[in-house]
Order: C-alpha cells, then sequence, then structure tokens
C-alpha cells in the first residue's frame, strides 16, 4: 500500500525557510541575462562520487543548455540534513536535493525493500533493479505521492562497518557495538538482529560523536569512509558488504515547472549521463579506498558473510512478505 507522511512541524517549516532556495518565493524565474540558476543540496564531502557526479551534472547542464541553465551545488550539509532535502524540494524551498534511499523510506514507505539485507547481490544486480522496472515504479511513486521530480537514481554502493573497538571477523564481534546508522527501521532493527546497539543520526553529527567515543562505529561504503575521514576516528574495518545503497535525486514541482519541456529533457539527459560518470566514479573509488584506508592506519577484516546471511534469514523473510511486489521485482532482475 503506497503511503507517504510528512511532518511539517513549525520547526520543519522554519528549518525550510533558512535552508531551502528563495524562502516561501518558489517562482523560479530567469534572471536579466535570461539565466535560470538552480540549488542543489548533498550532506556529504565535495570528493565522494556523489558530488563528483553533481559537478559533472552542473558541467553538463550550463554546456548543453548553452548557459541558459546553471547549478550550484551545496556540499556538506550546508542547505540540511538529507531529511530537510525531502521536505524542501516538496515544499518547493530547495530546487534540487539528492537523498539515500534509506532516508527517503522514511516518507516513502515501501522503499525500505531495497534496504532489506543481502536483497542486492552485487552491481550488476543493483543496475538492473534500478535502472530497470524497480527504478521506474519507485520514480512514478514518488512523483505521485509528493509531486516531486526523479531525475535520476545513482549510487553510493555496498554498505561496510568500521569501528573503533575491536577487529570484526564473525558475527559474535557485532554484540554490543554502538553504530552509528540513518533515521531508518529496517537499518536499525536489522543491527539490534545482530546484536549491535544501532544510534540513528545525521551524517553530519557522525563523525564528531565517534571522535567523543559517543559511538563505536558506523557502517557506509567505502567511498563515503573514505571522502569523510572516518579512518580517523575508527580503525576497524569490516568487509560486510550487507546492503546497497542507491540515491534518488530529486527536483521540486516548482522548479521542474519553470523550465520548457526541452528544458526537462535536457536536464533529465545530463541527469542520467551524470549518474553513469557518477556510479563509474563510486566503482573506481571503492576499487581503490580499501588500499587508502589501509595506508591510513585501518585494520581491514573479511568475515564470511554467509554467517551474516544466515542470521538475517528470518530478518529477510518478515520484510519480504511485507514488501512483497518489491521483493519479487528486484529478484526477477537478479
Amino acid at each position: 500500500m503506497k503511503k507517504f507522511v510528512c511532518l511539517l512541524t513549525a520547526g520543519t517549516l522554519l528549518t525550510s525557510v533558512l535552508t531551502g532556495c528563495g524562502a516561501f518565493d518558489k517562482v523560479k524565474k530567469p534572471d536579466e541575462n535570461g539565466v535560470l540558476t538552480f540549488k542543489v543540496a548533498h550532506d556529504s564531502a565535495d570528493t565522494v562520487p556523489v558530488s563528483v557526479g553533481l559537478f559533472k551534472f552542473a558541467e553538463l547542464v550550463e554546456e548543453k543548455s548553452e548557459g541558459k541553465i546553471k547549478v550550484e551545488i551545496y556540499n556538506n550539509g550546508q542547505l540540511g540534513s538529507a531529511s530537510d532535502y525531502v521536505v524542501n524540494t516538496q515544499l518547493g524551498t530547495l530546487d534540487m536535493g539528492v537523498v539515500n534511499q534509506s532516508v527517503l523510506s522514511s516518507f516513502v514507505t515501501d522503499l525500505a525493500a531495497v534496504d532489506i539485507p543481502y536483497i542486492i547481490e552485487g552491481y550488476e544486480h543493483a543496475d538492473r533493479v534500478f535502472e530497470g522496472e524497480t527504478g521506474q515504479y519507485y520514480s512514478q511513486e514518488i512523483k505521485d505521492l509528493m509531486g516531486t521530480e526523479v531525475l535520476d537514481i545513482w549510487e553510493v554502493g555496498f554498505r561496510n562497518l568500521t569501528n573503533s573497538k575491536h577487529p570484526v571477523n564473525q558475527l559474535e564481534d557485532i554484540k554490543g557495538l554502538r553504530i552509528r546508522t540513518m533515521d531508518n527501521k529496517v537499518h536499525q532493527e536489522f543491527w539490534k538482529s545482530m546484536g549491535a546497539d544501532p544510534v540513528p543520526m545525521s551524517w553530519n553529527e557522525a563523525y564528531t560523536a565517534m571522535q567523543q567515543k559517543a559511538i563505536d562505529g558506523q557502517e557506509n561504503p567505502l567511498s563515503v569512509i573514505l571522502g569523510n575521514n572516518v579512518a580517523e576516528v575508527n580503525k576497524e574495518l569490516a568487509m560486510t558488504e550487507h546492503v546497497y545503497s542507491s540515491i534518488f535525486f530529486l527536483m521540486s514541482k516548482d522548479a521542474w515547472e519553470a523550465l520548457t519541456e526541452d528544458q526537462q529533457k535536457l536536464i533529465k539527459e545530463c541527469a542520467r549521463e551524470a549518474g553513469q560518470y557518477e556510479r563509474e566514479e563510486q566503482r573506481r573509488q571503492a576499487d581503490k579506498a580499501m588500499a587508502e584506508l589501509e595506508s591510513q592506519g585501518m585494520k581491514i577484516t573479511k568475515p564470511d558473510k554467509k554467517e551474516f546471511i544466515t542470521a538475517s534469514e528470518e530478518f529477510r523473510k518478515q520484510y519480504g512478505v511485507k514488501y512483497k511486489n518489491i521483493v519479487e521485482m528486484i529478484e526477477a532482475a537478479r
């Protein structure tokens, strides 16, 4: 059943005014030179693959529009958290935002299906899922529920576990670890089922929390771990590859409708081209990241994933029933 929940509290509305694009003046108009300028928000460092993809997108848009459309990129959570981007693009107070599937699933509930551990088996499978029927389903659902345009679905990669306490070689080693997660029920329940203590928080708070030992670790793809200097605060990295993360490139209805039909086509073409570039960059960075993280003092372990897959089997079955139609689409893409 399709369901969307958006909590527009007074605080959220204030955040939207402060961090959004143009406050509540949602009507996008060209400047005196006929140039439309859009702001896009991202919550991580400018070296990570998603940011690299956004710079490529901005370059392509300006080039192909002959300078009539420009994109300003705001990384490192300058315009709030990823949850803010969802709300603000829906309100029209932010033009564009890139939002991890796990954050977006707090708003579009059946998106949680792709966060089921070990449901996506590898990069080729992920490409068939998000570039195929499942990706089309979610893009249309988000537009229907929120009015927000999905320009494309990009890649964050397979998530791995880091901590500052001890090596993780087996399931037993996870017990009791306080792990930062996104505000995502599937992630939190998975880590609880593994014996860990999940602590939901925004990414821009996580580094300080690890540095101060308020939490023991976090879980993210290698490129994000490297790009955000996690090795400075966590020395243990376990290659668990438990969840594949995608990231949705959202555009507000107001910003989208400020474009002509030809410009809309151009924006989507640029998003897809930049998305392919971003996926290649993510995989390139992931390939090189292990050696770089080791050089920064991280100790890398490769626990047997079969133990984790077996331990989470019942967990996956429960969610498989809950999101049966999505799981069937994902399995059909294997």
